[in-house]
């Protein structure tokens, strides 16, 4: 997938924030009392540790100057005091010992682990107070009598899909724009330490911030299609660059890059512009959705248009279906979504191809010009009156 490179590079720290403990344990302990680590420090008594404070002992971790805790580093900074940042902490304890100081049986501690996508490390030492933090939360969740542990799995996991997208997006283009400044691998460390120290704080309130907002549309959305009993009601779009096989074989892979990063930028601007939902991005193709009928051609539209104003981009060509969809973690499904998908491949170079369903939404719409073409054979769904969609005259 393409990314975009930010100018300045100071984007990309906040992606890797909290997403970095990267561990599953593989199996566990045979003995789920065991003794405490040599070094003390199993986090043991239960309580909750916070801001880099050594579990059970309230001591500094060894050398005293743990980044994540507002330390400054006398020394030239490196790999480890980069992870240690991210992560909030110095990595001190083994799975058993968070799970332990968490009050959360192994088993299901790994379930919520596998959840949000952490790989395995079996027993290293590879975990911070932060991991006891959340397995606390997560814990919490599922006892409060409100949740059930499958809910705070699922919580988990969707947390873990998002941020692993972003963290992949944001890293990869704050080493490209390291790369694009002439900073050499082994300064990387040290240049990332810096940048993250100074931005992560803010990009940190910007994620909470930007997910309040989502959070606030995705619920006001199922409000609406409650109060107009529209439930699972659904106009979905696919918008396709034409010949993309074609190019990928002409050009570089920068300038592949390039192209599938301003696709990408403009579609997903154009989407959000008109009140619609980015569902997924495919490279060369776009998923889009909206509540309503209107919204979702208008959408198509604009997507052309502003593909035509982009000399980078070849043409598009677009699908739109109306009618009954199923959504799950964050995703849509159902024959909609599928008939949609072969409405794209059936549209010409520049042009938007919709549904009799959709046809008949706009049929009133003085802002639209529906006409039919025929019937068509489609793949697993028979045949479909189908109508090409453009703006009225």
């Amino acid at each position: 997938m393409a990314r975009r490179v930010p100018g300045n590079g100071g984007e990309a720290k906040e992606a890797t924030d909290g997403t970095v403990p990267t561990t599953v344990p593989a199996t566990p302990p045979a003995d789920v009392s065991a003794p405490a680590p040599e070094n003390g420090s199993v986090p043991g008594d239960g309580s909750t540790p916070r801001n880099g404070s050594t579990p059970g002992n309230g001591s500094t971790p060894g050398n005293g100057s743990a980044p994540g805790n507002g330390s400054t580093i006398k020394r030239k900074p490196g790999g480890d005091d980069l992870e240690s940042l991210l992560l909030g902490g110095v990595p001190r304890h083994t799975a058993y010992e968070v799970c332990k100081a968490a009050g959360i049986p192994y088993d299901e501690a790994r379930r919520y682990w596998r959840a949000m996508g952490f790989a395995d490390v079996g027993q290293a030492r590879a975990f911070t107070d932060a991991d006891v933090d959340a397995l606390l939360r997560l814990g919490a969740m599922s006892r409060s009598g409100m949740f059930t542990e499958e809910f705070a799995t699922q919580v988990a996991r969707s947390m873990g899909q998002t941020t692993a997208r972003l963290a992949e997006w944001q890293v990869d283009a704050l080493f490209d724009a390291f790369d694009t400044a002439g900073v050499g691998p082994d300064q990387m460390a040290e240049f990332g330490y810096r940048i993250g120290r100074r931005v992560m704080p803010e990009l940190e309130e910007l994620l909470v911030y930007v997910w309040r907002r989502q959070l606030a549309a995705a619920a006001g959305r199922v409000r609406q299609q409650l109060q107009e009993h529209a439930e699972g009601l659904q106009a979905v779009g696919f918008a396709d660059l034409v010949s993309f096989t074609r190019l990928s074989r002409q050009l570089s892979e920068e300038e592949l890059a390039g192209l599938v990063s301003v696709f990408e930028a403009n579609a997903a601007d154009t989407v959000a512009y008109g009140g619609g939902r980015l569902i997924k991005t495919l490279g060369d193709e776009i998923m889009f959705a909206a509540d309503s009928p209107a919204r979702a051609a208008r959408i198509a539209l604009d997507l052309l248009a502003a593909m035509r104003r982009t000399e980078a981009v070849p043409e598009l060509r677009i699908g739109v279906a109306y009618g009954h969809v199923v959504q799950r973690n964050g995703d849509i499904y159902g024959t909609t979504v599928n008939l949609a998908a072969r409405l794209t491949a059936m549209a010409e170079p520049d042009q938007i191809v919709i549904d009799p369903e959709l046809a008949d939404a706009l049929a009133d719409d003085a802002a639209f010009a529906v006409e039919p073409v025929g019937g068509r054979m489609v793949r697993g769904l028979g045949e479909i009156e189908i109508s090409v969609l453009t703006a009225a005259e």
